[in-house]
């Protein structure tokens, strides 16, 4: 039996027991779902109950093989933010729940899992991995689909707009598969295929034009340090993904970058 003890208290005991290395997963599980039986008609307006509900999808999806329960945490982190109010994890619970519809082979539950984690993220200025994961998803799933973007389409360039500001800021948080697709998508979706130096041109038409920033601010597809990332990022998606058209397909956009680094 659980203590009688703040709620508060009861889910931060938890989430550090879900931190440690040698929790037992299945006992972990038991006594979250005491937890969860405990709260869920009343659940506290905190991140705390944000992050208990990723935590209880991550154990039964990971350890208890209980897709349909992990489904049901995740979907309630992501529709229950407005309450929490943590933003990252209801980011991650939209992602990991588009995972799980995408196992199943139910797409177009994926898609709007994805396309909600992403919408969120973006929304509330929550440039991340996550975020940048379930953004790419979600093109992913809907051209493979429909061979077009549609109304995923501004998720493509916010998705390439936090990769570049990441690039900037805080390149620790991309991971090699995460860089890996954002480049294949930025080389079949956006790099020109006649002429390079259309680049700008293409960049700038395709909306939106900014993201928002956790500090409020904006990151601007016009700002020089976004260009200076988006003509490198070019030239190393062209190399990575259009060996076969050229010998050297990253230098037009290398010579570009180097062009205008002089104009400023």
């Amino acid at each position: 039996m659980l203590p009688d003890a703040d709620p508060l208290a009861l889910l931060e005991a938890f989430l550090l027991a879900h931190a440690k290395v040698e929790a037992v997963p299945a006992m972990l599980y038991v006594r979250g779902e005491e937890l969860y039986q405990r709260l869920a008609a009343a659940p506290p307006a905190h991140p705390a109950w944000g992050r208990f509900l990723v935590a209880m999808g991550h154990l039964a999806a990971d350890h208890l093989d209980d897709s349909a329960a992990a489904s049901r945490y995740f979907l309630q982190a992501l529709q229950g933010v407005a309450r929490h109010g943590d933003h990252e994890a209801a980011v991650t619970a939209g992602y990991n729940q588009g995972v799980l519809q995408e196992r199943r082979r139910h797409l177009a539950h994926a898609l709007a899992a994805y396309r909600a984690a992403a919408s969120e993220g973006f929304r509330c200025g929550a440039v991340n991995a996550n975020t940048l994961r379930a953004a790419t998803a979600a093109v992913r799933v809907r051209f493979a689909e429909d061979g077009e973007l549609g109304d995923v389409a501004p998720l493509a360039k916010q998705a390439w707009l936090g990769w570049l500001w990441l690039r900037v800021n805080d390149p620790t948080q991309l991971d090699a598969a995460l860089v890996e697709e954002l480049s294949r998508q930025l080389a079949a979706l956006l790099l020109p295929e006649d002429d390079p130096g259309l680049l700008m041109a293409a960049w700038r038409s395709w909306p939106p034009t900014n993201v928002p920033l956790p500090d409020g601010g904006t990151w601007e597809d016009a700002d020089p340090l976004c260009r200076d990332a988006l003509f490198a990022a070019a030239a190393e998606a062209a190399d990575a993904h259009l060996a076969e058209e050229s010998s050297d397909p990253g230098a037009p956009y290398r010579l570009l970058r180097a062009a205008a680094r002089r104009i400023l």
